[in-house]
């Protein structure tokens, strides 16, 4: 949430917006100061943080930034990746060139593959302690469809960790539409609209129900995932003896987790949650790594060369118990996303 958003809430008369815009010019670090200004006389931290954050500085790729707007909190470090650790050269070779080139599509990835390497291990330790393997996966799939996917949890922490966690759970897909890691109560309208979503919220509305094939219910605290019938994932069996014994090494540390901040890992942690995302992410690229050998150019106008993916010939491609899944899959936003920009 930005300052500007904030400031709508707490300045019901705008006197502070009205003070910055006396200029013709609107700068937004002028409204920004003051209302930091504000917040500081008036001892309303949570205006601070906001503010605080919204002024701090992007750091360089490889450097470190430190947040610490008040000075009983704990500071937070974060250090901001080079392009190598993204992974994006492995997953794919055409960006190597790309990556020197300051293009908004060349940087819209980048941001992409930022954000998930930065929520990757501790959203990922946090879901495999408070949900079965059997649950996560089916979580897991919903998402992959685009199905509305609603998470309830009384801890915010957990809750907003494991709505999170999709995020690097199914790289190189990113999901396409609404993702909201704790939806207001005064919003659970929003939850009948007829678009894919996934919203984290504390309580369940007592008038909620499945009311279409398209809702997935989650529930944190009793790890219990309510569902109408999906296709079962390709190759199912095998991804769950491969997550089987990671998991289990994480759901062991529940206990160890519980008296810490849900974003702080150890390192025993990390490294087993690493270890889940590395097997997500090679099943994951299993899924689309094939896609030119399914394609055909199409030549347009001004010899502008253009790749289709052959849907029909893609799906054949998948062992018979598997089609089912792939047929719903090749037609999602996330799908269509990822294959026009390895075709293209």
């Amino acid at each position: 949430m930005s300052a500007e958003m904030i400031h709508h809430s707490f300045f019901p008369f705008n006197s502070v917006r009205s003070m910055a815009l006396e200029g013709e010019k609107y700068d937004k670090n002028v409204e920004n100061d003051l209302i930091m200004k504000w917040a500081k006389e008036n001892n309303n931290d949570l205006l601070q943080i906001v503010c605080g954050y919204e002024a701090l500085p992007l750091p360089s790729r490889g450097s470190e930034v430190i947040f610490h707007p008040l000075e009983h909190l704990q500071a937070i470090k974060y250090n901001r990746p080079e392009i190598s650790a993204l992974g994006l050269c492995e997953n794919f070779p055409e960006m190597k060139m790309q990556c020197s080139l300051e293009t908004p599509e060349v940087n819209t990835r980048l941001a992409a593959a930022e954000q998930a390497l930065s929520l990757s291990l501790w959203t990922v330790a946090t879901v495999c302690r408070v949900l079965s393997l059997e649950s996560i996966m089916a979580f897991f799939a919903g998402v992959l469809l685009e199905k509305q996917v609603v998470v309830a949890s009384a801890n915010l922490g957990i809750l907003s960790a494991t709505v999170l966690s999709l995020i690097p759970m199914i790289r190189p897909f990113e999901w396409q539409s609404l993702l909201l890691p704790i939806l207001p109560r005064k919003m659970f309208d929003f939850l009948d609209a007829p678009v894919p979503f996934i919203v984290g919220i504390q309580q369940k509305p007592a008038d909620m129900k499945l009311k279409t094939s398209n809702l997935i219910y989650v529930n944190l605290d009793k790890d219990q995932v309510t569902m109408c019938y999906l296709p079962p994932l390709p190759r199912y069996k095998e991804l769950i003896s491969e997550l089987g014994p990671i998991h289990a090494r994480l759901s062991c540390e529940n206990s160890t987790a519980k008296r810490h901040p849900v974003y702080k890992c150890n390192e025993v942690q990390a490294k087993a949650a690493g270890k889940f995302l590395q097997v997500m992410g090679c099943y994951m690229e299993s899924l689309c790594s094939d896609l030119r050998s399914h394609s055909i150019t199409n030549v347009q106008s001004k010899n502008d060369k253009v790749a289709l993916l052959l849907k029909d010939s893609f799906i054949d491609s998948f062992p018979c118990r598997d089609r089912p899944f792939m047929k719903l899959l090749v037609n999602t936003q996330l799908f269509s996303v990822l294959s026009d920009s390895q075709l293209s």
